[in-house]
């Protein structure tokens, strides 16, 4: 357990360094305002399935805790913010944004799913449909929110 508390560590400690270069591309209030909104959605449908719902159950040892809480407050949201900053980048063709939008699908359902192979969590009543929903859910509220936040802060002339 503690090889995979050192790994998602790791994995956060990389995230939070990579801001360095997303500041280059986004205002530091857009950056913190995405990570934010990004996280609180992660959280609120984490309680709704795990504790409302029960259909995944989490390992009760707590470095399965710390585990998911690094992954849910720092990988995933560091992975869609980049998503943006795909997505917000003009000189990237659309065929190759739609190519990375999959490959976020594929990293975060497959990332579930690993959790899962590790006995980190269990499905019950749970499947890749399911998951598949989850993050389509996140991306049209993280997309929704980033491009309302940015036509925002294009009107106050924050950002060009």
């Amino acid at each position: 357990m503690t090889i995979f508390l050192t790994i998602s560590i790791m994995l956060g400690i990389a995230a939070l360094l990579s801001l360095f270069i997303l500041k280059k591309y986004f205002h530091s209030t857009e950056l913190l305002t995405f990570w934010l909104f990004i996280s609180s959605m992660l959280f609120i449908f984490s309680n709704i399935i795990e504790l409302n719902y029960k259909w995944i159950r989490l390992n009760n040892e707590i470095t399965v805790f710390w585990i998911l809480t690094i992954i849910r407050l720092i990988v995933i949201p560091c992975l869609c913010v980049w998503l943006l900053l795909i997505y917000s980048s003009k000189e990237i063709n659309r065929s190759i944004k739609m190519i990375c939008t999959g490959l976020w699908f594929v990293l975060l359902i497959g990332l579930q799913f690993l959790l899962k192979t590790l006995n980190l969590i269990q499905f019950k009543q749970w499947n890749f449909y399911f998951s598949f929903v989850e993050w389509l859910i996140l991306w049209f509220l993280a997309v929704g929110y980033w491009s309302t936040f940015r036509v925002l802060l294009k009107k106050e002339g924050v950002i060009e």
